[in-house]
């Protein structure tokens, strides 16, 4: 029997063989006339175990044996081979189609593994419920979310050692910085054994991943797999703000696998299932089309806009200001804060957020939890900030970081501690804070409160609710496991950020994690905006960018603007560092020239003129991403017709950009800064420009057909 699920260009195909075994057999756009070959077993050779078929779901259940060639890879699982179909549905949706795979092991474990498509788009998200239906106790070490084990398979090359794997380095104020490896590079290379009545596979794999609660601190929960021979790409995110892993690695045959995980045994993660009870992975996405980054990113994020909860943020896509970065660096006043909110009124901005510092009288760092005013930061009260922001047409907001306690809070000192993330007795505590435990009510409660205090006191309208600390993989306390525990505390923590937003409907919250150390959609599925950076100078921004539209859609990722230059040039490259994407305006206002006032204004409204459509149309990378220390970098916005570019030189005067990636051009200008004092040209489908400077940008606006 043939399972067949298809949506856009993709075709998915599932075999259920004559022992009720199941295989994913296809999962891709090309139409393929052959899938993955039905795996005869082969006799067994000494201790080798015979072929098993293609899997689909990997699961490893305590107590029981792994398959061969285990190392640290997850395609070994127990019962990874055994699943017997059941049955399965396929139900019409909103969204799309939602397929739902039944299976069932010997040892009474059962699976709902499921496949949501979204209409028009080669996408589909994963997830799988496991439930003991047996009488004993079932411990869980693994469970995929999703596994294939067909990458490249349509490649008419006998290797796979020409793949393209991009993988998404991120760290703290160097975010989103891919790079492009080939399997070899990897450690896959495929060296097939001659000879031998031996499994044609290896134990070797290529991971990346996070294994505490910083889900981005050094990857992005995604990736990107192209072949070269036959065009088609895959890509594909895993949607959690605590442990997740992606796995490369060789399976049976000639192909290459991809298992993606939440929180698994590499991060302390295991599951003890009783009699009765479930267990659902944490969804992941996948998709696959035919092209290069450009469609895999422009998929993904028609995708991150289906999913995300419907705000009216981003559909206004306001302009914010923030009185942080290069600007009052947590150091607040009545005094300075009113003279600010003067100037971001007159630049046009929409929301004032008061940053870090508010709360305490001086140095607050170990002081952060009970979030009251300080009254000598604010001797007529906070209240007055927030009116005379208002009058000024203003929208206020302010700064939280409502998951922690600082070790020198008061409150803190108080609190029983299982409000808080334990090991071993002892509260985790890093970076002078403890984190807080959303598993546990009584927290979800003292948080909720203070946020609905916060909003009935002032009139707070938005919370840049940011997340400075990281403290191991999870808590000892009342769990099966330390990741378990951390899983449960995220899922809590969703929980509770939609219930804000149940009682708070038109309130924005930005997420912010010491920049983006935090940026996945477990969270960005319920937030409207993402601080993309911490990064202090405003070149090295434009490396972050120019690639961060990759990681979040353009009108989530909050991009600082903050010139702290008097200089026109400065000006207009910190504006073009944000312009396509959500503008953040910061930096000294209060000691700039008119001229680069008008400057920054005018960058503003043009802003402000493009940004119902900036919603609507797809990224796209015409230089491919950007590498720190590269003299050129391009990052733009299409729709249909038309598209909007920024250009960027560091240490060089000129770019070339090809645009062939759009078809015809029919015409290109600059549309920011309106004056024309840069050349251009668009010659054999490129981009040519020379700028009045030596680092310098622009934002053009192109026309193709």
């Amino acid at each position: 029997m043939i399972i067949s699920l298809t949506e856009g260009k993709l075709s998915i195909r599932f075999r259920v063989n004559d022992d009720q075994s199941v295989e994913l057999v296809n999962f891709s756009t090309l139409d393929s006339s052959e899938d993955l070959p039905l795996q005869a077993a082969r006799p067994e050779a000494g201790f080798f175990a015979p072929f098993k078929p293609k899997q689909f779901l990997a699961v490893h259940v305590t107590g029981e044996c792994a398959g061969g060639f285990h190392a640290g890879k997850h395609d070994v699982g127990s019962l990874s081979p055994e699943w017997r179909y059941v049955k399965h549905t396929i139900e019409e949706n909103e969204q799309g189609r939602l397929l739902t795979l039944t299976v069932k092991a010997a040892d009474g474990l059962a699976a709902d593994y499921c496949l949501q498509t979204y209409k028009g788009l080669s996408v589909v998200r994963a997830w799988a419920t496991l439930t003991n239906a047996g009488t004993e106790d079932i411990g869980l070490e693994y469970a995929s979310s999703f596994f294939y084990s067909g990458l490249g398979k349509n490649r008419t090359s006998t290797n796979y050692d020409k793949l393209e794997f991009y993988i998404p380095h991120n760290g703290w104020s160097n975010e989103a910085q891919w790079q492009r490896c080939d399997a070899i590079d990897l450690g896959l290379a495929h060296l097939p054994l001659e000879g031998y009545s031996l499994p044609d596979k290896g134990n070797s794999r290529y991971h990346y991943g996070s294994c505490d609660s910083w889900s981005t601190s050094q990857y992005l929960p995604m990736g990107i797999v192209r072949d070269p021979e036959s065009g088609e790409v895959c890509f594909f995110q895993i949607e959690h703000s605590g442990a997740w892993t992606v796995e490369y690695g060789m399976g049976d045959g000639k192909n290459l696998y991809v298992c993606l995980l939440g929180p698994s045994d590499e991060s302390f993660w295991w599951k003890n299932l009783k009699p009765g009870q479930s267990f659902t992975t944490v969804p992941a996405a996948f998709g696959a089309d035919v092209g290069g980054i450009d469609e895999a990113i422009g998929q993904l994020t028609q995708y991150r806009r289906l999913i995300r909860r419907p705000n009216p943020d981003d559909e206004h896509l306001y302009v914010v200001f923030n009185d942080y970065m290069n600007c009052l660096f947590g150091d607040p006043t009545e005094e300075k804060d009113k003279m600010i909110i003067d100037r971001a009124a007159a630049l046009g901005c929409e929301y004032f957020c008061l940053d870090a510092g508010w709360y305490d009288d001086g140095p607050w760092w170990d002081k952060v939890g009970e979030w009251r005013e300080s009254r000598k930061r604010f001797p007529n009260g906070l209240k007055t900030v927030y009116d005379y922001a208002r009058s000024k047409g203003l929208k206020m907001g302010m700064w939280l970081e409502i998951e922690v306690m600082g070790t020198e809070c008061e409150l803190a000192k108080k609190l029983p501690d299982d409000w808080f993330i334990c090991t071993h007795g002892k509260r985790r505590v890093e970076n002078k804070r403890f984190l807080l435990d959303f598993r546990n009510p009584e927290v979800r409660k003292y948080c909720a409160d203070a946020v609905d205090r916060l909003i009935a006191d002032y009139g707070c309208e938005y919370f840049k609710i940011d997340y400075n600390c990281t403290t191991g993989p999870g808590s000892d306390l009342n769990s099966d496991s330390l990741g378990d525990a951390m899983l449960e505390h995220y899922r809590a923590l969703y929980g509770w950020i939609r219930e804000i937003y149940q009682r708070h409907p038109d309130l924005v919250i930005e997420n912010c994690g010491s920049g983006a150390q935090r940026m996945d959609y477990g969270i960005l599925a319920l937030h409207s905006l993402q601080s993309t950076s911490d990064q202090t100078d405003y070149v090295n921004n434009a490396y972050i960018a120019a690639n961060v539209a990759s990681a979040v859609t353009p009108e989530q990722g909050g991009m600082w603007v903050y010139p702290y230059v008097d200089e026109r040039e400065h000006v207009i490259f910190n504006m073009v560092n944000g312009i396509l994407l959500r503008p953040y305006i910061s930096g000294i206002v209060w000691s700039m020239s008119e001229d680069s006032m008008a400057t920054l204004r005018e960058g503003i409204s043009t802003y402000k003129a493009i940004r119902g459509a900036l919603r609507q149309m797809v990224p796209f990378f015409p230089l491919g991403f950007g590498r720190v220390g590269d003299s050129q970098l391009a990052y733009g916005v299409k729709g249909k017709g038309k598209a909007y570019l920024s250009v960027f030189t560091v240490n060089n005067d000129r770019a070339e950009i090809p645009l062939g990636s759009l078809g015809a051009i029919r015409s290109a200008k600059v549309v920011y800064p309106t004056a024309q004092d840069c050349e251009y040209a668009v010659e054999d489908g490129v981009l040519k420009v020379k700028l009045p400077g030596q680092t310098c940008a622009r934002l053009f606006e192109i026309e193709f057909e």
